[in-house]
């Protein structure tokens, strides 16, 4: 069973005897188990909701198999049956999604000149409050392919879309995070770090906390 690929497995899921499904949905759960508990905690930020969001995203791989097409991973497609559980369950139960610091700091790197997160908790909750003002499509795409690192092309036959069209909605994701960023940042002194001196590069502009560029001295 060990040596069986993702795709076999799943299909013994979807249409083998009773023994035999039992035993390759057992091994799925057993080779995938963390990163889906992972992705549920990273969308909650609560571990009892995400126990609860991987078991039913799991219940779905059982329920759903024969839906598999094929034409991406089988992680691809668990990544999304995935997610789309995290939506329904934060649905029901009235609560927007989060995202972990780790995350946080990931999807930082992609949107440069995003401020470090770790800066502090302030920034880290404006940042997620960024995240949840994108649509949840939108959204999932920009964690897809910053935060997990799939490829485009991976992404988009997954979503049954063109690489194009996956590129320039990250794209525009990341540039709707830097604005709403932008905008916390001038509008709430609170989520701002405090000020420290400014430090003069040799021969280059000064720099501010964060290695952002200041005004030409």
């Amino acid at each position: 069973m060990n040596e069986l690929a993702d795709v076999e497995l799943l299909a013994r899921v979807a249409g083998g005897r009773r023994p035999e499904r039992d035993a390759a949905f057992r091994e799925l759960v057993e080779r995938h188990r963390d990163r889906v508990h992972g992705l549920c905690l990273r969308y909650f930020g609560d571990r009892s909701d995400a126990e609860d969001a991987a078991q039913e995203a799991f219940l779905r791989v059982l329920r759903h198999a024969g839906t598999f097409r094929g034409e991406a991973q089988v992680s691809t497609w668990l990544h999304r049956l995935t997610v789309n559980t995290c939506h329904d369950l934060a649905r029901r139960r009235a609560r927007r999604p989060q995202t972990a610091v780790a995350d946080i700091a990931a999807v930082s790197d992609a949107v440069d000149p995003v401020p470090d997160p770790t800066a502090g908790l302030p920034l880290a909750a404006a940042l997620r409050d960024a995240l949840g003002q994108l649509d949840p499509e939108t959204r999932e795409l920009l964690l897809l392919c910053t935060v997990e690192g799939m490829p485009y092309a991976e992404v988009a036959a997954e979503y049954e879309i063109a690489v194009g069209t996956v590129k320039s909605r990250v794209h525009r994701a990341r540039a709707r995070l830097v604005e709403i960023l932008g905008d916390a940042l001038d509008d709430d002194d609170a989520v701002r770090p405090a000020a420290a001196p400014a430090e003069r590069r040799p021969g280059g502009p000064s720099t501010g906390v964060h290695g952002a560029r200041g005004p030409p001295g």
